[in-house]
């Protein structure tokens, strides 16, 4: 059985599409950029906030520093009260709680927004041993924080998997040579085809099958 459990939060234990595109659309609009639509942003799922604007909005990289300024402002007035919590993530969490796993989150969200949320959902924000999300002074892959995460466990990289909803997040964890498990029911795949050529250990088509589906693989 694996020892560890590392999820993601965007679109694997909350859906924050809607703060996010309304944070980015709100600050590309202030800039001259025109608005797009829900479904443009599956197109950036997993990237960097960064490289986000710039194929979103076609923005050049003289103008990122003022965007990111603008949309941390505005996400930590908006964004944070636009997030949803997975129905079904609490108890799926506790079970695997009780089932002896050590639970980790890795997310590319800045430090200071994952922090914000998991204390007020602090129901799920305790469950977890340990989070790693983006730091403005540490340039880190989301390969290098499965890796962080692991160390700080003390758990090997082949005894962890990664739960995830996107392309990105299935490459880091085979960069960082940890399993992966898809999520079908985030805003990354759209249907299990689009996962299945990253060789995943299992499928997880709601947040409630995370509780019973995880503990079985070994």
């Amino acid at each position: 059985m694996k020892k560890l459990i590392i999820i993601g939060f965007d679109g694997t234990i909350a859906n924050t599409a809607p703060g996010i595109l309304y944070c980015m659309n709100t600050t590309a609009l202030s800039m001259g950029y025109t608005p797009v639509s829900h479904d443009e942003l599956y197109g950036v799922i997993g990237v960097s906030l960064e490289q986000g604007f710039m194929k979103l909005y076609g923005m050049k990289e003289d103008e990122i520093e003022y965007a990111m300024n603008q949309y941390s402002k505005l996400y930590s007035i908006k964004g944070e009260e636009m997030i949803l919590i997975y129905d079904g993530i609490d108890d799926s969490l506790k079970k695997l709680k009780e089932s002896g796993f050590k639970l980790a989150i890795v997310t590319q969200k800045n430090e200071k927004f994952i922090n914000n949320m998991l204390g007020v959902y602090n129901y799920i924000g305790e469950l977890f041993d340990t989070v790693c999300a983006t730091n403005v002074e540490l340039e880190m892959t989301k390969k290098d924080m499965l890796l962080k995460v692991c160390a700080d466990l003390d758990v090997d990289p082949s005894d962890a998997l990664f739960v995830g909803d996107s392309y990105v997040d299935a490459e880091a964890a085979q960069e960082a040579g940890v399993e992966f498990a898809a999520v079908l029911y985030g805003w990354g795949f759209r249907k299990k085809a689009d996962a299945e050529q990253y060789n995943c250990r299992e499928y997880i088509n709601t947040a409630r099958e995370l509780g019973y589906k995880l503990p079985v693989i070994e």
